[in-house]
């Protein structure tokens, strides 16, 4: 059996994503996207693109009038590089709204032309060396891989959950999340984060260098939701049973488009799990912090879950695993609030 370090090890996965970089360097190109700070590759992949800034991909993205930094998700409808196959996202997808689905996927198949036209593979091979060193010295920091194992260690089972850090080389703007499964199912079961190089004053002859800024919520509360996606099944008719506590009509679930108990209960439960380990492995002002920040939101019960879950199971020996305990929450929550005229 493989030591817990090398287990949370195999879950993550950390490189430079072809389809992220591709999107990324169009919209440099059409000046839609913030300049990168600088660094001997981002000089490199200025230089070696530079003179494409005439082709259709570029001028389609510029069409688009105001355009988001995080566009360059689309990157993700792509894969089997360098052959290209495009999956078109069906449903609710944001950047259909935004500028049109005809739009968007014939900017996709534009930005296929691009990366055949440019032989954006070749370029992306010449630096695959840099990436995967990039990538391992991100992998090896003990913080990226222990939260995972506080994830681990709080659950006390396994759960099939595996997280991609997408190093991001010219992104000087900031990190977010990456919904695959709306993007492209075959990747629905990764947790898909986004960071770039943040050094304002970086030299032009150095590499860059990549942070973990917010992985923990990411790991703890996104990854949380594949933890107790099995518990949520198992005992529909008590969570069920606990609807009329659905504050549907506060704006923060409105904002979140929370229309359901269940979805309501599963993002409060996650929610309380995520700042209970932000109260055992950060510092109490963190804690704090997060408590507000959801009370802000409309997840009203996150305040006494939160403290319930720590004292009683984190800070207790008395059950061998969350599924275990589960029960207690769904007690706490009908004792604490009990059915008017019940």
């Amino acid at each position: 059996m493989l030591p817990l370090l090398a287990v949370c090890q195999e879950k993550l996965t950390v490189k430079v994503h072809p389809g992220v970089e591709l999107f990324t360097i169009i919209q440099i190109l059409a000046e839609k996207y913030p300049q990168p700070n600088p660094s001997a590759y981002s000089k490199e992949a200025l230089e070696y693109f530079g003179k494409f800034k005439e082709h259709p991909a570029v001028k389609k993205v510029q069409s688009f009038g105001n355009t988001y930094t995080d566009l360059v998700e689309l990157g993700w409808c792509m894969s089997d590089f360098p052959n290209i196959k495009i999956y078109e996202p069906t449903g609710d997808v944001n950047w259909y709204k935004m500028y049109g689905k005809e739009n968007v996927l014939e900017y996709i198949k534009l930005c296929r032309d691009f990366f055949n036209d440019t032989k954006f593979w070749d370029f992306y091979q010449q630096h695959l060396p840099s990436y995967t060193t990039w990538g391992n010295q991100m992998k090896h920091k003990l913080d990226s891989v222990q939260y995972i194992k506080n994830l681990q260690d709080f659950y006390r089972y396994n759960a099939d959950v595996k997280w991609y850090i997408c190093i991001d080389p010219l992104n000087s703007w900031g990190s977010h999340a990456i919904m695959t499964k709306t993007l492209n199912p075959q990747f629905s079961d990764l947790l898909v984060y986004n960071t770039g190089y943040f050094t304002r004053g970086g030299k032009p002859d150095a590499d860059p260098v990549f942070e973990f800024k917010d992985f923990e919520n990411l790991v703890w509360h996104e990854g949380s939701h594949v933890y107790v996606n099995t518990l949520l099944k198992e005992h529909e008719k008590e969570i069920d049973a606990l609807e009329y506590l659905f504050n549907k009509d506060d704006d923060g679930q409105k904002r979140n488009n929370i229309s359901t108990w269940r979805y309501c209960f599963d993002e409060t439960l996650v929610r309380s799990i995520t700042a209970a380990l932000y109260k055992k492995y950060r510092t109490e002002r963190l804690y704090k912090r997060q408590l507000a920040k959801e009370t802000l939101s409309d997840f009203i019960y996150v305040d006494e879950l939160a403290p319930f879950i720590y004292n009683n199971y984190i800070n207790s020996n008395k059950y061998k695993n969350f599924t275990e305990f589960f029960p207690q929450v769904l007690k706490f929550l009908k004792e604490k609030h009990p059915q008017p005229g019940k």
